[in-house]
Order: structure tokens, then sequence, then C-alpha cells
């Protein structure tokens, strides 16, 4: 049984480490691109009644998640990062895209603004919670 164990061992730790150069690692600067896509959907839910505020805000979160998106797209080991942003970066356009068709009611602004903020959470949990 010893030699078992002794003969794993070497097996268990070559797949700790590919483990380690394969999973993402904590990003600061992705981190901070997130947290600034959930602070401008949050303001965006402070300014549906205003048409104008909201379309405008509408335009800088799908920047911001198109950043987030090409931020994410070439780092290592990040794919599905990529496909968060991606699929985040979908949400915003498309509201810049109803935005285009004014006028746009409350609720659909609140309800956008606030799924972005929820999916934004999601991701930036994730990211938070990656190793050092």
């Amino acid at each position: 049984m010893k030699k078992l164990i002794l003969l794993l061992l070497p097996l268990l730790s070559s797949c700790a480490l590919i483990d380690a150069y394969t999973t993402a690692h904590f990003n600061i600067n992705e981190y901070q691109h997130i947290v600034d896509v959930r602070t401008t959907a949050r303001t965006g839910v402070t300014v549906c009644k205003d048409q104008i505020k909201a379309s405008a805000l509408a335009i800088v979160i799908a920047e911001k998640t198109q950043m987030l998106m090409i931020y994410e797209e070439h780092l290592p080991s990040n794919k599905d990062s990529f496909k968060a942003a991606t699929a985040l970066n979908d949400i915003a356009q498309g509201l810049v895209k109803r935005y285009s068709n004014p006028p746009v009611p409350e609720t659909f602004c609140k309800i956008k603004f606030e799924g972005i903020d929820n999916a934004a959470g999601v991701v930036q949990h994730v990211i938070g919670n990656r190793p050092y």
C-alpha cells in the first residue's frame, strides 16, 4: 500500500501543478472592469425616468462591457470569463439598440440595467474568488 501511495504521489502533485497553470488567476484590472460595469448599471437604474440620461448610460455601459470583453479575449486560461463578458456585452448592446427607437418604458429600462448588474455580479464573484 505504501508503494502505491509513493507511486501516485508524483502523479497527484503534477495534476495540482497542471491545474495551477491552466486556471486563470486573480487579475485586479479584470476585477476593476467588472466593478465599473456594475457601478454604471446601478446608476442606470436611478435615471430611467430621463430618456436622454438613460440612453447615454446605456451607451457608456455598452462601451464598458465591450472593453471588458476585449480585455478578457486573450488572457491565458480565461475562455469562460471571455464568454461571460461577451454575453454581458450582448445584453448591453441590446439596450443601446432599444434606445435607438424611443420611447423606452421606464420598467424595461430598470429591468435591463438590473439584469446587467446581476449578471455582472455573478462574474465579479467568480473573478474575485480566483486564487492569487
